[in-house]
C-alpha cells in the first residue's frame, strides 16, 4: 500500500479516514492500548478528541498508564505527571461533561483519588473552622492562610473547599467534578473524602495550611505499584527494575533474579484479552500513516542494513531459525524474551545520553545475545548447538553474558584507556578540564564511566577529533563501535586496538 500520508501531513485527512468508516471505528476499539496510545500521540492529545471520546474505559485506563507516568531518564523512577492528566480532561471534556464524569466513574478509585488529589487540595470546611478554634491558631497565622486562601481558586462543594493545586486545569477538573455530583453523588463523596484525608495527612507533614497552601508537592500512593503490576503482566518493565536488571547482568549474576522470575511469572498468568484482531484496513491505514511500523521484529533477524542493525549477528539468528524449524514453542518462547530485554533496554538503558529508541533497543538485544552466545564456555560454530543452548536456557542468560562482556571489555577497559591518556595529557589546575577527569575517575571507580559524559566537552582539546568521537561510543552504557552496536568478539577486539591506536603516544 503506497503511503499518501506521512507524519508532516495534515492528521485531519487520518482521523477522516478512520471516523468515515463503522467498520473502522468499531476496529478502533479493539486496538491493543500501546496502538491506540501511539495513534494519539501521532495525532497529538490536542487533536484528539474524537479519538478519546471513540475510545473504551479499559483503553483510556491503560493508556493513562503509559502516557501519565514518565522518568527523567532511563532507570530513575516515573513520577504521575498532573498537568498532563488535566490536559487529558480537558480533552475528555469535548465529548461532554456528563460522558467524562461516566469514564472517570468507570476507572479504578484509587486511581482516581490520586489524579484528583494533584489538582486539587480538599478540605472539610467544619474540621477546618473546629481545628481552628481548638488549636487557636496565632492571628498572624490565621491572617497568612486566609491570605493564602483569597489568592487561590477554590470553590465550596457540599461540606468541602476545594482548592486548585494547578490554575490551568482548574475550569476543566471543576466541571468534571459537577457532573460527577449529578450523576454520580455517592462516589464523589468518597472521592472527596479520600482527597480530604490525604490533603489533611499533607498539611501535616508539611507544616500547616500555610505552607501547603504555598508549595507544589505531589501525593504519592499505591497507585503507582498497582500501574507497575499492570505493566508488567503486559510485558513492561519499570524502569527502576529494568535498571537492577542491567547491574545484575555487569556484574554476571542476571537470569534467576527477582526480576526475571516476575517476568517469567507474569508470562505464565497472562491471560488472552479475548477481543478479536483488529480488521486489516485499520492496520493498513495506522502503517501508512507511520503509526506502526509495517516490520515484523523477527525481521531484524535477517540480514538488515542501516546503522545499528546487526548484520554480523550471525550466531543468534542461526541458531533462531534452527529453533523455528526444530522447536516452535521454544522459537516463540525465545521472540517473547527479545520482546522483554527490548523493554528493558528502553526502560532503563541510555546510550549517547538519551534514552533508547524501540528499534535501537530490539537491535542492541539482539547484538548482546549474539555477544553472549559466542562468548558461552561451550561455544561452537554449530547452528544446531546454538539453538539446543536457546531451548535449554532461552535468551536471557545470553544476553546477561553478552552484556558483562561489553560493560567489562568494552566500556570499562576503554574508560581506563581514556582516563590514563587524559592523565598524562591534562595539566595539573586546568580548571573544568581537571574537575571532569577527576570526576570521571569516580565514575570509573563506581562502575559507571558515563555518568558524567556531559563534562566531557572539557577534554576534546587534548584528544584528536577521532580519540574522542570513540570516546563518546565507547565509553557508554550501551556501547557503539562506528556507528554499529557491537555482537561480535571480532568487533569488540577492533574497538580495543582502535582505542590503543588513537591514544598510542
Amino acid at each position: 500500500m503506497t503511503s499518501q500520508l506521512s507524519r508532516g501531513v495534515d492528521t485531519r485527512s487520518l482521523l477522516y479516514r478512520i471516523l468515515e468508516s463503522p467498520e473502522q471505528v468499531s476496529a478502533l476499539q479493539q486496538l491493543p492500548p500501546p496502538t491506540l496510545a501511539r495513534l494519539i500521540h501521532h495525532v497529538g492529545l490536542e487533536d484528539a478528541g474524537e479519538l478519546v471520546a471513540l475510545a473504551t474505559t479499559q483503553q483510556l485506563a491503560r493508556i493513562f498508564d503509559e502516557d501519565l507516568w514518565h522518568s527523567t531518564r532511563p532507570g530513575r523512577q516515573e513520577r504521575f505527571d498532573a498537568e498532563r492528566f488535566g490536559l487529558w480532561l480537558e480533552v475528555m471534556l469535548e465529548m461532554g461533561a456528563d460522558r467524562a464524569a461516566a469514564r472517570l466513574a468507570e476507572m479504578d478509585e484509587d486511581f482516581v483519588t490520586f489524579a484528583l488529589s494533584g489538582q486539587l487540595l480538599v478540605l472539610d470546611m467544619d474540621a477546618l473552622t473546629m481545628n481552628r478554634l481548638r488549636q487557636g491558631e496565632a492571628r498572624e497565622d490565621e491572617s497568612l492562610v486566609d491570605k493564602a486562601l483569597e489568592s487561590s481558586l477554590s470553590q465550596e462543594l457540599d461540606r468541602f473547599l476545594l482548592i486548585s493545586r494547578r490554575p490551568e486545569s482548574w475550569d476543566a477538573v471543576l466541571t468534571v467534578l459537577v457532573a460527577l455530583d449529578e450523576a454520580h453523588h455517592e462516589l464523589l463523596t468518597r472521592l472527596l473524602e479520600r482527597c480530604c484525608h490525604l490533603a489533611s495527612e499533607l498539611i501535616e507533614d508539611n507544616g500547616g495550611l500555610y505552607a501547603v497552601l504555598t508549595t507544589a508537592e505531589q501525593l504519592e500512593t499505591d497507585v503507582s505499584q498497582a500501574r507497575e503490576e499492570r505493566r508488567e503482566r503486559e510485558g513492561f518493565v519499570s524502569p527502576t527494575d529494568a535498571a537492577a536488571f542491567l547491574g545484575l547482568a555487569r556484574s554476571g549474576r542476571v537470569g534467576d533474579d527477582p526480576i526475571t522470575r516476575g517476568y517469567t511469572q507474569g508470562k505464565r498468568e497472562a491471560a488472552p484479552s479475548g477481543k478479536a484482531a483488529p480488521t486489516l484496513p485499520l492496520l493498513h491505514l495506522l502503517q501508512a500513516a507511520e503509526v506502526l511500523t509495517a516490520q515484523p521484529p523477527v525481521a531484524l533477524l535477517g540480514p538488515g542494513s542501516g546503522t545499528g542493525t546487526p548484520t554480523s549477528a550471525t550466531a543468534i539468528r542461526d541458531a533462531l531459525a534452527w529453533l523455528q524449524d526444530e522447536a516452535p514453542e521454544a522459537f516463540s518462547r525465545c521472540m517473547g524474551e527479545l520482546g522483554y530485554l527490548a523493554n528493558v533496554l528502553v526502560s532503563g538503558c541510555s546510550h549517547s545520553g538519551r534514552p533508547l529508541r524501540a528499534l535501537e533497543a530490539a537491535q542492541v538485544a539482539i547484538a548482546t545475545c549474539n555477544l553472549g552466545l559466542e562468548a558461552h564456555p561451550e561455544a561452537r560454530a554449530d547452528r544446531s548447538w546454538a539453538g539446543g543452548i536457546l531451548a535449554r536456557e532461552g535468551l536471557i542468560p545470553a544476553f546477561g553474558q553478552g552484556w558483562r562482556v561489553l560493560h567489562e571489555e568494552v566500556v570499562l577497559r576503554s574508560a581506563c584507556a581514556f582516563n590514563a591518556a587524559l592523565d598524562r595529557r591534562v595539566p595539573a589546575e586546568r580548571g573544568e578540564a581537571t574537575r571532569a577527569r577527576a570526576q570521571l575517575a569516580r565514575d570509573i571507580a563506581a562502575g559507571k564511566p558515563w555518568a558524567s559524559r556531559k563534562r566531557w566537552v572539557h577534554f576534546a582539546p587534548f584528544l584528536s577529533k577521532a580519540a574522542f568521537a570513540a570516546m563518546r561510543e565507547l565509553v557508554d552504557e550501551c556501547p557503539a563501535f562506528n556507528g554499529a552496536f557491537l555482537a561480535t568478539r571480532k568487533q569488540v577486539e577492533a574497538a580495543r586496538r582502535r582505542v590503543g591506536e588513537l591514544l598510542a603516544p
